[in-house]
C-alpha cells in the first residue's frame, strides 16, 4: 500500500462513517460498504499513480482503473531519507485513524478479506515505520538486493509502444540517481555500525556487471525488444543508440560506485552475525518475519511446528532407507531420469495433468526461455515474470539451468512446477480469472502465501513423475526436511543468535556436513527470512491440509482443498483458513 496520496481522502471517510455500528439499517450497510470500496480502489490508485514500474507492469491499460499515467514520475523508486521516514510516519498514523473507523462487521465477506489483508499490511507497516528501525534494512542483500535485481529488471521489461521504449531511456538514466541513494544509506548505516553486508559478494557480483560493459545480456536484451517492435528502421537505431548512450553513462557507472563504495566499507564496522546480536535486532526480526510468513503465529509457536516436521521427515526417511537402501542410493546420485530435454514439454506435460487435482483455468499461452549465464545467479533457479492484470501477451518464466542434460532431473521438472502449472503461473492467472478487485490482485503483498503454495505444489507435482513410488516419496521427505531445517536455522542466527560454532554443532547433531556450516551461516546471515515464505508458507498450507484431512475423512478430496486454497488469493494465513474451514463446513 501507498500511504501518501491516500491521506485526504481518508480522512474525509472518516468524517462520513457513522460512529457506531450498533443498529445499523441495511441502508447504512450498504453505504458503509460502498465506502469501504472507495477507499480500497483509492489506495490502488495512489500504490499504481506514486510507482512507476508496479503501473507499468502489472496494467496495460491503466486509464480503465482509474490511473493517470501523467500523474507518475518515471523513476526505479524512492531512496531513503530521514524527511521522508518522517513524514511516512505522520501518514501512517493517520491513515490507521482512518482505517479504524471501518466496522469490519458490515462489510461483505468479500470485503472482509480485503479489509483483514489490509489491516495485517497497515499493522506491520507501523511497527516497521518506527524510528529505530530506519537504519536496519539493507539494499544490498546478496539474494534479493538492487544490484541483484536491476540486471534482469530492465533485461525482461516490456516495451508495448514506443512510449514504453522512451520511459524505459528514462529508467535507464535514473540508475545512477537511484543506486547513489541507495550506497548513501548505507553509508549512513557504516557510520552508525549497523552495517551487515556480504561485502566480497556484492563486489564480485557488480564487477562482472562492470567487465561485461556494453555487452552485456542486459543491453542486448532491451535492444533486442526494440528490433521486434513495430518501428521504423531510424526510430529502432535511434532508440538503441540512446539506451546504449544511458547504459554507458548511468548503468555502468551506478555498479562501479557500488564497488568503490563497498570497497570503502571494508574499513568500517560490519555485522557478520545475524540480526540477533545487533540493537533492536530481534524485534526487527520479527517483523521481517510476518512480513515474510503472513502468519499470526509467533516465532516459538512456528519454530515447535518446524522441530516436528524435521523430526517425522527425518523418522519417513530412514524407513524407507532401511526398507531399500537402493533407494537412498539411486537419489543421492540423481540418477533418476524424467527423459525430458525441453522445458516446455515439461510445461505440457503439466498442464494436460493438473485438471484432476486443481480447478480449471483454461488455456494458458507462454514462453520460457533460459537465462544469459551473466544474467544467472546462484541463489535463484527460476523465476516467474508477473504479468499484468488486464494484459494479453504470453506469460514468461525465465531459468538459470541452461545445460541440456540437466532439464531431465527431478529438481528442474518440480522447479518448473513450481514456477509455472500448478505453481506461480497457474495461481496468479487463477487469482485474475477469479478475483475481481484490482488492490487484491496489484497490491495485497503475502509471500508466505504465494512462495508457500508454489513450494507444496513443487513437492505435489512428484505425484506426476513416472519414477519408482519410494524415490517420488524420498525425494519430498527429504525436500521436506531440508525445507524444516532451513527455516529452524533462520530463527537461529536471527531470532537466538546462533554462532557459526552453533550451527555447525547443529548440523552435526541433524546429520549435515557442519564443514558447510560457514557458507550457510553467510547466506542466511546477510539474508535474514528469504526463505521463511518458501518453507513456512509451505509449513503452514501443510498443517490446514492435515486439519481438512482429519475433519472430513473419505470426503476430503485434492481437488476440493486447492480450490479452498486458491479463492483466498494473496492474503495472510488467517484469511486462508477461513476459506479451508468454509470448503470443510460444507462437506461435513
Amino acid at each position: 500500500m501507498n500511504i501518501k496520496a491516500v491521506k485526504i481522502l481518508l480522512l474525509s471517510l472518516l468524517l462520513a462513517l457513522p460512529l457506531s455500528g450498533c443498529g445499523e439499517s441495511k441502508q447504512d450497510d450498504a453505504e458503509v460498504q460502498k465506502q469501504f470500496d472507495e477507499f480500497i480502489k483509492n489506495d490502488f490508485i495512489s500504490d499504481m499513480e506514486n510507482d512507476y514500474l508496479s503501473l507499468h507492469i502489472l496494467l496495460e491499460h491503466p486509464e480503465n482503473f482509474g490511473v493517470d499515467p501523467k500523474e507518475v514520475k518515471i523513476q526505479i523508486g524512492e531512496t531513503f531519507s530521514e524527511e521522508n521516514a518522517a513524514q511516512d510516519r505522520k501518514e501512517v498514523a493517520e491513515t490507521i485513524e482512518a482505517f479504524k473507523a471501518f466496522d469490519r462487521d458490515l462489510l461483505t465477506e468479500e470485503q472482509k478479506d480485503t479489509y483483514d489483508c489490509y489491516a495485517y499490511m497497515l499493522d506491520i507497516a507501523e511497527d516497521a515505520s518506527d524510528e529505530k528501525f530506519d537504519y536496519m534494512g539493507s539494499v544490498f542483500n546478496t539474494m534479493s538486493g538492487d544490484h541483484t535485481q536491476l540486471p534482469t529488471l530492465f533485461a525482461d521489461i516490456v516495451m508495448r509502444n514506443e512510449e514504453d521504449v522512451k520511459n524505459v531511456i528514462t529508467l535507464l538514466k535514473n540508475v545512477k540517481p537511484y543506486m547513489d541513494g541507495n550506497l548513501a544509506y548505507t553509508k549512513k548505516q557504516a557510520e552508525l555500525g549497523m552495517t551487515s553486508i556480504s561485502i566480497d559478494e556484492v563486489i564480485n557480483r557488480c564487477q562482472e556487471i562492470v567487465d561485461a560493459g556494453m555487452g552485456g545480456s542486459t543491453l542486448a536484451s532491451m535492444k533486442k525488444h526494440v528490433d521486434e517492435m513495430d518501428l521504423n528502421s531510424d526510430a529502432k537505431t535511434n532508440y538503441k543508440k540512446q539506451m546504449e548512450e544511458a547504459y554507458q553513462s548511468s548503468f555502468l557507472p551506478a555498479y562501479q560506485n557500488v564497488i568503490d563504495t563497498m570497497t570503502e566499507l571494508k574499513k568500517a564496522e560490519n555485522h557478520t552475525s545475524g540480526l540477533a546480536n545487533m540493537k533492536n535486532g530481534k524485534e526487527f526480526y520479527e517483523i521481517l518475519f510476518r512480513r515474510a510468513t503472513g502468519s499470526d503465529d509467533t516465532i516459538q509457536e512456528i519454530k515447535k511446528r518446524l522441530e516436528n516436521t524435521e523430526q517425522n521427515a527425518l523418522q519417513k526417511a530412514q524407513e524407507i532407507l532401511v526398507g531399500n537402501f537402493e533407494v537412498y542410493q539411486t537419489y543421492a546420485e540423481n540418477k533418476t531420469r524424467t527423459g525430458y530435454k525441453e522445458y516446455k514439454a515439461i510445461l505440457g506435460y503439466l498442464e494436460n495433468q493438473y485438471k484432476k487435482d486443481f480447478p480449471d483455468i483454461g488455456k494458458l499461452t507462454y514462453n520460457i526461455q533460459p537465462l544469459p549465464a551473466d544474467l544467472s545467479t546462484g541463489g535463484v533457479m527460476a523465476y516467474f515474470n508477473i504479468p499484468a492484470i488486464d494484459g494479453t501477451t504470453p506469460k514468461e518464466i525465465r531459468v538459470n539451468n541452461t545445460a541440456k542434460s540437466d532439464i531431465d532431473t527431478i529438481d528442474t521438472f518440480t522447479t518448473v512446477a513450481h514456477e509455472g502449472i500448478p505453481g506461480h503461473m497457474y495461481q496468479i492467472q487463477y487469482a485474475y480469472n477469479n478475483i475481481k478487485n484490482p488492490w487484491r490482485l496489484a497490491c495485497a503483498n503475502f509471500s508466505g502465501y504465494t512462495e508457500g503454495y508454489a513450494t507444496y505444489v513443487e513437492l505435489y507435482s512428484l505425484n506426476y513423475i513416472d519414477a519408482d513410488e519410494e524415490i517420488r516419496e524420498l525425494s519430498e521427505t527429504m525436500s521436506v526436511y531440508e525445507h524444516a531445517v532451513i527455516a529452524l536455522i533462520d530463527i537461529g542466527i536471527h531470532y537466538e543468535g546462533w554462532s557459526v560454532e552453533d550451527l555447525e554443532k547443529f548440523c552435526n547433531e541433524k546429520g549435515l556436513d557442519g564443514s558447510q556450516a560457514q557458507a550457510i551461516y553467510d547466506q542466511i546471515c546477510y539474508n535474514p527470512t528469504s526463505f521463511l515464505s518458501y518453507y513456512v508458507g509451505y509449513q503452514e498450507i501443510i498443517d490446514l491440509k492435515a486439519e481438512a484431512q482429519e475433519a472430513l475423512g473419505d470426503k476430503f478430496t485434492d481437488l476440493g482443498f486447492h480450490t479452498a486454497l486458491l479463492e483466498s488469493g494473496q492474503a495472510p494465513f488467517s484469511v486462508v483458513e477461513r476459506h479451508i474451514n468454509a470448503y470443510v463446513d460444507a462437506n461435513k
